[in-house]
């Protein structure tokens, strides 16, 4: 086991026996960049959910883009992207055999338009996106299709008035909801199926009227998994939901 200084954020990170036998076997040096820097550097081909002020590189008008001022690419907005104005050719250039592949893919990356925002013609107010389509009134949603209200969200499918949402697809009125499919009205829940008019469940199907409940299949009026009549759960979850957030 050694330890080592990460060049990057200068963190200390342990390469294992183990590590230096594979880096051995495919014949390359040890790493300088602790994991988690080499995790980043891997995924930062894509930008997904910062948005950027900048200037589209064509018709000059300012556009939002997932690049920065500071990225070296050409940048057009929508409307140029997609229209006549420009010549997708004129960028190529031909393989030179003489110098290094990379080089050259380096070079036509610099000269290649890029698209300031990566979504659909078909967005209706919905200007604070990206990896998006067919959406309307959406604000902050991301890798998502086929929404309608629905802000700070990603992976986001078939829905309608979704907040604070990751991996919800066919449901309504979901407010910070996690890997949710096709349920109405639930609040803080993860990992649930067709579920209605419930708070805090985890890993439940069918259920509705839930509240603070883990693993149930088809049931109503419980409370911490404990089955209630139909007013006397009404009446304890009242107590819970005041709206004081204290």
């Amino acid at each position: 086991m050694e330890k080592r200084t990460c060049q990057n954020c200068k963190a200390e990170f342990v390469i294992e026996p183990e590590d230096f036998k594979f880096y051995e076997k495919i014949s390359v040096p040890p790493p300088t960049w602790c994991p988690e820097c080499r995790m980043v550097r891997r995924m930062m081909f894509r930008n997904e959910r910062t948005l950027y002020r900048r200037k589209c590189d064509l018709c000059e008008k300012d556009t939002l883009s997932i690049y920065s001022n500071s990225a070296p690419f050409v940048i057009y907005c929508y409307e140029c992207f997609y229209s006549d104005r420009w010549d997708p050719l004129s960028y190529g250039q031909p393989y030179d055999f003489n110098k290094p592949f990379f080089q050259q893919f380096l070079e036509l990356q610099l000269r290649t338009p890029k698209l300031a925002l990566l979504k659909s013609h078909d967005l209706v107010n919905s200007e604070y996106t990206n990896h998006v389509a067919a959406s309307k009134n959406c604000y902050l949603i991301f890798a998502s299709v086929n929404n309608e209200d629905c802000s700070y969200c990603t992976y986001v499918s078939y829905s309608k008035n979704i907040l604070d949402g990751l991996r919800v697809f066919k449901s309504e009125l979901c407010y910070e909801c996690v890997d949710c499919n096709n349920c109405y009205n639930i609040k803080f829940s993860q990992q649930c199926r067709n579920c209605l008019d419930s708070w805090f469940l985890y890993n439940c199907r069918g259920c509705s009227n839930c509240f603070l409940c883990t693993n149930l299949v088809q049931k109503s009026h419980c409370i911490n998994n404990k089955q209630y009549a139909k007013e006397e759960y009404q009446t304890i979850v009242a107590k819970f939901l005041t709206g004081d957030r204290n």
